[in-house]
Parts: structure tokens; C-alpha cells; sequence
């Protein structure tokens, strides 16, 4: 079992770093205290290449594995988690299920819509009386007129409102009425009947909408149906947010290596009672601590993507036992991290002079979004008790 990365993977992660340090860090305040999301950082990684790194060849892309991916995701989040946050969703989430399980032309329109336009996918799975529970979801696609008429309310979408592409699982039903299960259907942005209704003035990460998606008797053609199989339809949906899962796990863990990196730095600069931070074995401690919960959660993190197993268009999806270990893990542990490096600074940390306040918001988010703790803990014990 090798633990290094290979000369390509190490420039990846070098200039990932060098584009969040130079180029996103100095604006990730204002995507947050604006509220406004990053174009001119989207521009930015589809110029280096960030887009679409899990694209396969024949539709465009470099086909690069899922570990590469993470690599990227994990560097630019310690400077800006918003932008992390893109690169997960130009990479994962809706992308993968489409690539994985998609009809050709759907295929070939989002790699273009990703690799030139910048698109970032959204997957609008949540629903104001389906979050964890999503079986419960009542958005419905009905087959009609030769294609599908979409009812439903979202909510907490992420990039609603600025994603044209819309993976949205839906209960299909067919021209005879009957249940064919959870679905996905692409719905673009300006499809009539499909409004933005509110957008969340969350907690942290606000500089990615979090949105109201409503469809009111909105009509899609049949050929924007990507997964519908009243045995495994909704099985293979939640295959394809198993990548998800490990995006939202590297960026909680970029944030925390970030905080954890400030923290260190200070530590050795900040003078009290005659002697550096560094020097107070109680502090020591902690950030041993938070240095031995940051280098587990990489290690599962890493796993989970380089066990990735390979699905059609050699597409890379995880297990869904090891997506959820890494990102129960993960979200605890960053969350700790991020909050012990804070009261490293005192009252500074406390203030939006610094992004530590920021930082221990934004991180707060892995917690709940993308599956709550619990929720990947009651996977993980299904997994591990067997049935009956």
C-alpha cells in the first residue's frame, strides 16, 4: 500500500494551493459578508483545469480519478470553502450520476455545459418535509404529452438559482398512473413553470446560494430522464451521492487543516507570560490532538476515493460504507479542529478580523448537509449488523 502521491498529483496539489492562497483567500470575506457567489473564481478553476476533472475522454474530459479530485478540493478549501465547494459540484453530485448513468446526449451536453461554460450541476434532492428521510420526498414527474410534467417544491438547494442544470429526484409516475419509484430528471434553469422561490440566509458557506427550487406543472422532455427503475433507480441516485459525500468531507477537511495551519503559525509568533504559545504544553496538546484527528480523517477520506469502484464511462463511485465513515468522521473531527485553532487566538480569533470565525461556520455545515452525522452513523450499522 503506497502513501505517496505520484509527481502529477503533487503539482495538482501544489498549484491548488498556490491558486487558493493567491487568488481565493483574499476574497473569501466578501463572498461571505455579500452573499454573493464567485464567478470570477469559477472562471479561474476552468482555466486550470478544475472543472470536470472526472469528465470521461470521449465526451472532452481527462478522465482523472477521484483521488485527484479530492487533492484539489482539499487544498483550495483551507483558503475558501465556497470555492471548494464548486469544484465538488463541477466534479461530483449531479455530474457523476449523469456520467454513470445518463443517456449519451445527456452526457455529452453537461460535459460541455461544465468543461466550457462553467456550469456547476446542482441535485436537488431536499424538500421541506424530506431531508434525511428523502423516501418521503413528494415531488413528482409525470409522464405525459410524450415527456414529463414536474410538481414539487425543493428547498436547501445548493447553487439554486445560479445552476442551469438541474438533477432533481423526483416519484415517477407513468402514463398509466403507475409508481415507478425515485428518479432523476434534468430540469434547466427558465424551463417554465420552475421558479426560484427563497434563498436561506445561512449560517456559513454564503457565498453559494442555498435555495427554494418550486415546479408548478413544468415540462420537460422525455430524453431529460436520466435514472428511472422501479427496482433500483433511487439505489443507483444515492450511488452517485456517495461522491458527494467525499467533496463535502475534503472540503471540511481543507477548512480544518487551514484553521490548524493559522493556529500553528500564531503559536509560534504570540508571546504570553514570557514565553511563545508553542512553549505551553497544555496548548501543545491540543494542537497535538487536532493534529492526530486531521491525519485520520485524511486517511479515510483518501480511501474512500481511492477505493472508489468504476461504474460505465469509467465513472468513480464510492462505497457507500466508506463514503459515510469519512464523512461522519470527518465532520466531527474538522468542526473540533476548526474551533480548538479559534481559542488559540483569544478574543482575535473571535472577531471577523480574522477568518476564523468564518471558518468554524462555514465547517459547521458538514455536520448536516449532504446526510447528518446521524444519519451516516445509521448507515454505517446497517452495514455492519447483518439483516434479521
Amino acid at each position: 500500500m503506497d502513501f505517496q502521491l505520484d509527481e502529477a498529483q503533487t503539482m495538482l496539489a501544489e498549484m491548488s494551493d498556490r491558486m487558493g492562497r493567491e487568488q481565493f483567500a483574499p476574497k473569501a470575506a466578501r463572498w461571505d459578508r455579500e452573499h454573493e457567489y464567485p464567478h470570477e473564481n469559477v472562471e479561474a478553476l476552468r482555466r486550470a483545469g478544475l472543472l470536470g476533472m472526472t469528465i470521461p475522454k470521449k465526451f472532452g474530459g481527462p478522465e482523472r480519478p477521484l483521488i485527484d479530485v479530492v487533492l484539489a478540493i482539499e487544498q483550495i478549501a483551507k483558503y475558501c470553502g465556497v470555492t471548494a465547494r464548486i469544484v465538488v459540484e463541477t466534479n461530483m453530485g449531479a455530474l457523476g450520476c449523469v456520467m454513470a448513468y445518463g443517456s449519451e446526449a445527456q452526457q455529452r451536453e453537461l460535459a460541455r455545459r461544465v468543461l466550457e461554460d462553467g456550469d456547476k450541476p446542482a441535485i436537488g434532492m431536499t424538500e421541506p418535509g424530506a431531508g434525511t428521510d428523502l423516501t418521503a420526498l413528494k415531488t413528482r414527474a409525470v409522464e405525459r404529452d410524450g415527456g414529463y410534467v414536474v410538481d414539487g417544491t425543493k428547498h436547501w438547494i445548493t447553487g439554486g438559482g445560479i445552476s442551469k442544470t438541474n438533477l432533481i429526484f423526483a416519484r415517477v409516475i407513468d402514463r398509466e398512473g403507475r409508481d415507478q419509484g425515485i428518479g432523476g430528471i434534468l430540469v434547466d434553469l427558465g424551463t417554465p413553470g420552475f421558479t426560484i422561490g427563497r434563498v436561506e440566509d445561512a449560517m456559513g458557506l454564503r457565498g453559494i446560494p442555498e435555495a427554494e427550487l418550486i415546479f408548478e406543472n413544468c415540462a420537460v422532455p422525455a430524453a431529460n430522464l436520466v435514472v428511472c427503475d422501479p427496482k433500483d433507480g433511487f439505489k443507483k441516485l444515492m450511488n452517485g451521492y456517495n461522491a458527494q459525500r467525499i467533496g463535502a468531507s475534503s472540503v471540511a477537511l481543507g477548512i480544518a487543516r487551514g484553521a490548524h495551519d493559522l493556529a500553528l503559525e500564531y503559536m509560534g509568533q504570540r508571546v504570553a507570560f514570557g514565553k511563545k504559545l508553542k512553549e505551553f504544553q497544555g496548548l501543545d496538546w491540543m494542537m497535538a490532538e487536532s493534529e492526530m484527528q486531521l491525519e485520520a480523517a485524511r486517511l479515510l477520506v483518501y480511501r474512500a476515493a481511492c477505493n472508489a469502484r468504476l461504474l460505465p464511462n469509467n465513472v468513480m463511485l464510492p462505497q457507500m460504507k466508506e463514503a459515510s465513515i469519512a464523512k461522519a468522521f470527518t465532520g466531527h473531527a474538522a468542526f473540533e479542529v476548526v474551533s480548538e485553532s479559534l481559542q488559540m487566538f483569544g478574543a482575535a480569533g473571535y472577531s471577523r478580523e480574522l477568518p476564523l470565525e468564518r471558518m468554524l461556520r462555514d465547517v459547521r455545515m458538514f455536520q448536516i448537509g449532504g446526510g447528518t452525522t446521524q444519519a451516516q452513523l445509521n448507515m454505517i450499522a446497517r452495514s455492519i449488523f447483518p439483516p434479521g
